[in-house]
């Protein structure tokens, strides 16, 4: 994997934990912030692709109200106690 230069200004509060948490674990900060951004990032995109889906089954009609849901979970609870 590259590596690849920027710059970050943390909020002080931010950095202090960083620093703390890496002295206590003895990993470097860069790695540390690393790992927490690369698991942000990896967060919001599915976020974002799960709003996608979501939008797409709208437009195709592709969804149910909450009285449908409602209703179907109902008839799955009765055929189970018929048994």
């Amino acid at each position: 994997m590259g590596k690849a230069a920027e710059s970050v200004t943390l909020d002080d509060d931010v950095q202090e934990e960083l620093r703390k948490l890496s002295e206590r674990s003895g990993r470097p900060l860069g790695v540390l912030a690393n790992a927490a951004l690369r698991d942000y990032a990896r967060y919001e995109n599915q976020v974002g692709a799960s709003i996608e889906r979501g939008l797409s089954d709208l437009e195709a009609g592709r969804t149910r109200t909450t009285d449908e849901v409602l209703a179907f979970l109902q008839e799955q609870r009765l055929a189970r106690s018929r048994g």
